[in-house]
């Protein structure tokens, strides 16, 4: 294995891959050199927020995408779409995962240039040094790519006119697409700093990632004829497009020279101008919630959790949030498919689900929950995680407080509120009585997941480098997830046919709730100690070391 990466290693620092770095403006030695560097960098886990620069997350990701692309093909067989539909569903999909984390991973690797500040003094240019930067997204291209088209393109031989030849056309296909994609993520953010001012970047990047769902749900919701977004738009080109073929071919060669030429100009005016502005990129955003003020979610944090030790867990995780690249980029990641379901929710508010009816307000107590799971599962980690080391100043018998002034926070602000605000609205349409039991029920479920996913928080939050690896190996848990919370849903459905049976339902969960809060606060102060503990032996280690 050695000898074959030591082969292609060769290869593409050749002559001709060399012409070929040379006729974008890209000098091969300093390319080299700094990918060297990225390099070693990754293999001192010091880039690990990285998804492409970290082999082990890339395979694991890879294999849940070839799992999950096994039974969506196993589906698919059973049904046996036509052919040109099985292929343009891949596709699709294929450029939907693509571009959501090709633009997420962008944006990490543009708008948080740590490596660039520090060589920006060295004579390299700026295409040089964004063509290193970026290279890592085509890591993911290779590994995403496989991964969700192999086993598709080999079933697509079970179709009666597909001949030998359709698993290469189905990749080729895909790996277009996949290239095309990393160039308009690319291209993009060339445009983003051509135009937005520099200090509006480290926004406008992590806003980008999710454009592409709540596009695609526009689209579907939009376009005429079809609830279906793929046949919404087969509809909308047939009724739009001329209908002349050579009228036809000449729009879309005009269409295809048009794109070409904005992801050219995009790319060139990210390779031109990004170093120049690196050092604005480092400081840019670093204000964003920066106005001091007192809080009342911490007044009613210090008045019932604790105290002013209490007020501080409560303050420090709600201005975190506001301020953490590494948080607000993996919360907004999912924000795209919480406006999708709040949307679902929306149309079904009328609809009383004591009158034995299914609705999607069924969904809210469970959206509450998925909202909290998202926030606890990334909470721990932080972009300025060198700086936890001032925790160690604070006394020990503080942090039982800290750490339910953090479960204050998350309760008031993802429990108490929503809920609070649900009932106005369903009180509205349902009457008091229905409204409160189902308030009342949402809260409890809500305070049940928070007390659940509160063990998710791996020591002091925000003290922690992100690891890529985590996301791959948190999708189980989403799956077993999912798969919990349709069953609720469903026992839901056979719950509000009567009040008693949700009134009983609802003291069951508030009392579960009670008992695992208790426990979960004392395993979460558990591991920010252990937490804090490790990052003393790592800082008395270090002085060790220069001592010597």
């Amino acid at each position: 294995m050695n000898a074959i990466r030591e082969a292609i290693k060769r290869l593409l620092r050749g002559r001709a891959v060399s012409r070929l770095l040379a006729s974008f403006g890209i000098d091969p030695k300093r390319y080299w050199l700094l990918m060297d560097l990225f390099g070693e960098i990754s293999d001192r886990g010091e880039v690990g927020d990285q998804l492409g620069s970290n082999g082990m997350a890339l395979k694991k990701f890879a294999l849940a995408y070839f799992l999950m692309s096994a039974v969506l093909s196993l589906l698919m067989l059973v049904r046996r779409p036509p052919l040109p539909a099985y292929f343009l569903t891949f596709l699709v999909l294929t450029a939907l995962f693509l571009l959501v984390v090709l633009l997420s991973e962008a944006g990490n690797s543009l708008v948080n240039p740590t490596e660039g500040l520090v060589l920006a003094h060295q004579p390299i240019d700026g295409a040089t040094y964004t063509a290193a930067k970026l290279s890592h997204l085509g890591r993911i291209v290779l590994y995403f790519v496989p991964g969700l088209n192999v086993l598709p393109a080999l079933a697509g031989l079970m179709w009666k006119e597909a001949d030998w030849r359709y698993p290469l056309l189905h990749m080729t296909a895909a790996l277009v697409v996949g290239v095309m994609a990393a160039l308009l993520c690319c291209a993009a953010f060339g445009w983003l700093i051509r135009f937005l001012p520099v200090r509006r970047l480290r926004a406008a990047a992590q806003l980008a990632s999710g454009v592409t769902l709540l596009f695609l749900y526009g689209v579907q919701n939009v376009l005429p004829g079809s609830s279906s977004a793929t046949r919404g738009l087969l509809a909308f080109l047939r009724h739009w497009l001329p209908d002349r073929p050579a009228a036809r071919w000449s729009l879309g060669i005009a269409l295809a020279t048009a794109a070409i030429a904005i992801v050219a100009l995009g790319i060139r005016s990210l390779s031109a101008d990004y170093l120049i502005r690196v050092s604005g990129l480092m400081r840019g955003g670093s204000a964003a919630g920066a106005k001091a003020g007192r809080s009342w979610i911490a007044d009613l944090s210090a008045r019932w959790f604790g105290g002013q030790g209490s007020r501080a867990g409560c303050a420090f995780v709600s201005r975190m949030m506001l301020r953490d690249f590494q948080f607000r980029r993996q919360v907004l990641g999912v924000a795209p498919m919480l406006v999708i379901t709040g949307a679902a929710l929306v149309q079904g508010l009328r609809t009383d689900p004591f009158t034995g009816k299914f609705t999607a307000v069924h969904l809210a107590p469970h959206l509450f929950g998925f909202m909290l799971f998202t926030v606890c599962s990334v909470l721990a980690y932080g972009s300025d995680y060198k700086g936890a080391w001032v925790f160690l100043l604070a006394p020990s018998g503080v942090l039982g407080r800290f750490a339910r002034g953090v479960y204050a926070f998350l309760w008031i602000a993802g429990v108490i509120i929503p809920n609070l605000v649900l009932f106005l609205i369903l009180a509205w349409f349902w009457g008091l009585p229905h409204a409160g039991l189902f308030a009342a029920y949402s809260l409890a479920a809500g305070s049940t997941y928070l007390a659940l996913e509160l063990r998710l928080i791996e020591g002091m939050p925000f003290s922690k480098p992100f690891d890529s690896t985590r996301g791959a190996g948190m999708l189980p848990l989403m799956f077993l997830g999912g798969f919990a919370i349709a069953l609720a849903v469903g026992l839901q459905y056979l719950l509000f046919r009567s009040a008693a049976p949700v009134l009983i339902a609802t003291t069951v969960l508030a009392s579960a709730a009670y008992f695992l809060t208790r426990s979960s606060l004392t395993a979460f102060e558990v591991s920010i100690r252990y937490n804090l503990g490790l990052v003393s032996v790592e800082s008395g280690t270090l002085y060790k070391e220069v001592g010597t």
